[in-house]
């Protein structure tokens, strides 16, 4: 019997409502089966992937016990998983210096809710099994469970790539240190060579001005071409490796662009002449302007070019031209060309030709010297100086060789150097030279001595400083590389005293191989610096022009402050009151004989460093001055007087210095001051 039920207001028989609910049942219990397998799936999944990933997956609860430990975990760490379920992960993965710190965040995790490490990745060491610690990369999230907060931390062992980074990182310090060792090796081999060099060539030049035979005289310039050529070659070796090392510099100083050429056409104007090679210098073509470069590097360049075409061109002539264009973007392009007549160059060479240690002779039948490097460092050079290199050629047609560097127009002008300059005579200057090596100061004491200089010889830099603090000099010549005290010790002492010699000009004598570097000495008070091996006449005109250029700037300056000194006072008190005009010049006179001679006598004395002489001049003109009422000149001499000793050696040159400018001003004053007080008479 069926029967009938009211549902939402519908009359259904009861056996429907049976199948009905027997449908529903099963199609529920289909969705749970087919979840459940979903959910199975999904686990699976996810344990397949946090068992393949390289980073470890650690699970821990708000009290540090480990919930979860992956498969990942177990191979960086070396626990397995059922054996630290439960247990501190602190204990067992944080080393013991960090435990501490690592339980105190987690106690202010628990009472504040907040961790300063959640959301970052950090590198931090941890621990193994064993013991052994490694450096690892850490994160750390939160997430929340049915059972309160719990953590997740992904560690990577990231110890092989620190290993690595590390053995760059060594081996980059190291390539460093030898890149160093490298350039000191350098440095130390350009002062080695070149100092016994400088000596070689120093004693030719001696030799050469001489009596001697034809004969001898021969020998001698076969000599002095031999070393030149020598020389040249070290020169290319030093500036080889000095480029490799990266010790090699590029300066930016204003030259005249016209005048690029001339120092390197007066360098081998006598060569080519000996070749009867005509060298023509072309600069039709160059703009009257003034360029920001490197001007050293660049004559390096042209000089390399010319040597060259001297080399392999005879009979014929060799042209130097200089061109300027100018850019739209406001620079400059100076081109620099070196054009010969010789036999021509092969294209198959062409394109060796700037290679490390390429010869385009034979090895075995060249008839031309060269290291095969100078074209190599021409190149090195000119794309140091962001510039373009090459050369055109064919056989039988001669070569051209050329640069082309992009400078900078400036509006600087500096007058550029001209060997026909008459030289500055040097006769009865008083000069000090410091140097250690003993033939290179009987190299510099003949040329020298011969042109009349008063020279004093100090052996080192400490005894160049004893001189320095008891004469007076003119100026002082000392070498870099000292025992005791170098001379750039030497220059800074000096420049920071108080003595007499204070602001006298210095010439540095050095072997380094580089002006660049050797012009980073002038901020030690250095005026000039001379590259050893140097000549006699270079020497000498450095001397005179320093000498001069010290006197008309600096001791001008000091005798116009001195003259405004003298202005101020007057000659009262003294012998000159009441006398009539005609009694004034004739005193005066005999006043400017007297206070010469006096003055001339102290002035010697300081010089030799004679402290009996020093006193006997100061007392004369102590009282000389103050007889004619000259009370500052009076009290400057009773000063000097004062300090004779060998323990105010330094206040006695001061003094006496002062005094000797004064009574100088005052020679050249007197006839206003006896003017005045013949008015005042």
């Amino acid at each position: 019997m069926n029967t009938l039920l009211l549902i939402a207001g519908s009359v259904v028989p009861s056996f429907m409502i049976g199948f009905g609910i027997r449908k529903f049942t099963l199609k529920w219990e289909n969705k749970a089966t087919f979840a459940k397998e979903e959910a199975a799936l999904q686990a699976e999944q996810l344990e397949a992937t946090v068992s393949a990933s390289l980073d470890g997956i650690i699970i821990i609860d708000a009290n540090g016990l480990i919930l979860e430990f992956s498969e990942s975990a177990e191979r960086i760490f070396g626990y397995k998983k059922e054996d630290i379920l439960g247990k501190s992960m602190a204990e067992l993965i944080v080393p013991e210096r960090y435990r501490n710190a690592h339980n105190a965040g987690m106690e202010r995790m628990r009472a504040t809710g907040k961790a300063n490490i959640l959301g970052q990745r950090i590198e931090i060491e941890a621990m193994r099994a064993n013991g052994e610690e490694f450096m690892s990369e850490l994160a750390i999230s939160r997430s929340r469970s049915s059972s309160g907060d719990i953590f997740i931390a992904y560690i990577r062992d990231i110890s092989e790539a620190k290993a690595a980074e590390k053995a760059l990182r060594d081996a980059k310090e190291s390539a460093e240190m030898a890149n160093q060792a490298k350039t000191q090796f350098i440095s130390a081999m350009s002062h080695e060579i070149r100092t016994p060099f400088n000596a070689v060539l120093g004693i030719l030049d001696i030799l050469g001005d001489t009596n001697l035979t034809v004969d001898q005289r021969q020998l001698i310039q076969t000599a002095e071409k031999t070393s030149q050529s020598l020389l040249r070659i070290i020169n290319d070796v030093l500036d080889y490796a000095r480029i490799s090392s990266g010790s090699a510099k590029i300066v930016n100083e204003p030259f005249h662009a016209p005048s690029v050429f001339d120092d390197v056409y007066r360098l081998f104007a006598m060569q080519a002449k000996e070749r009867s090679i005509e060298l023509n210098i072309i600069g039709d073509g160059a703009d009257n302007v003034y360029l920001s470069g490197d001007s050293g590097r660049i004559r390096q360049i042209l000089m390399n070019f010319v040597s060259n075409a001297i080399k392999y061109t005879s009979d014929c002539k060799v042209d130097l031209i200089v061109e300027t264009q100018k850019g739209s973007d406001g620079l400059y392009a100076l081109i620099c060309k070196v054009k010969d007549r010789g036999q021509g160059i092969s294209e198959e060479k062409q394109n060796r030709l700037f290679d490390e240690f390429y010869m385009a002779d034979d090895v075995d039948t060249r008839t031309t010297e060269g290291t095969g490097l100078g074209l190599s460092i021409c190149k090195t050079l000119t794309e140091m100086m962001d510039g373009t290199i090459g050369v055109d050629s064919q056989i039988g047609n001669g070569s051209t060789f050329w640069i082309n560097i992009p400078l900078q127009k400036t509006n600087e002008i500096v007058a550029p150097a001209d060997a026909s300059v008459p030289m500055e005579s040097i006769e009865g200057k008083r000069v000090l030279l410091a140097e250690d090596n003993a033939t290179n100061r009987m190299v510099v004491s003949r040329i020298l001595e011969k042109k009349g200089v008063v020279l004093t010889i100090a052996k080192n830099g400490a005894e160049a400083l004893s001189y320095l603090n008891t004469s007076g000099f003119d100026l002082l010549l000392t070498d870099i590389f000292m025992p005791e005290m170098g001379g750039k010790e030497l220059v800074e002492v000096l420049r920071s005293g108080e003595s007499a010699n204070a602001k006298i000009p210095v010439i540095a004598l050095t072997a380094m191989g580089d002006i660049h570097e050797a012009e980073e000495l002038k901020t030690y008070g250095i005026n000039r610096v001379i590259l050893k091996p140097f000549s006699s006449q270079e020497l000498i005109r450095a001397i005179g022009d320093e000498c001069a250029a010290f006197k008309n700037k600096h001791e001008c300056e000091e005798k116009i402050e001195m003259a405004e000194e003298v202005f101020e006072l007057t000659m009262s008190g003294g012998l000159l009151e009441g006398l009539d005009s005609d009694d004034l010049a004739a005193i005066k006179e005999q006043f400017r004989t007297d206070l010469e001679a006096t003055t001339d006598m102290l002035r010697e004395a300081l010089a030799v460093g004679d402290f009996d002489m020093v006193q006997r001049a100061s007392h004369t003109l102590k009282g000389l001055s103050g007889l004619y009422g000259l009370n500052a000149l009076s009290d400057a001499a009773a000063l000097t007087n004062s300090h004779c000793s060998d323990d105010t050696v330094t206040e006695m040159v001061k003094h006496g210095t002062r005094a000797v400018k004064i009574a100088d001003v005052t020679l050249l004053k007197l006839d206003d001051l006896f003017g005045k007080n013949e008015e005042a008479a």
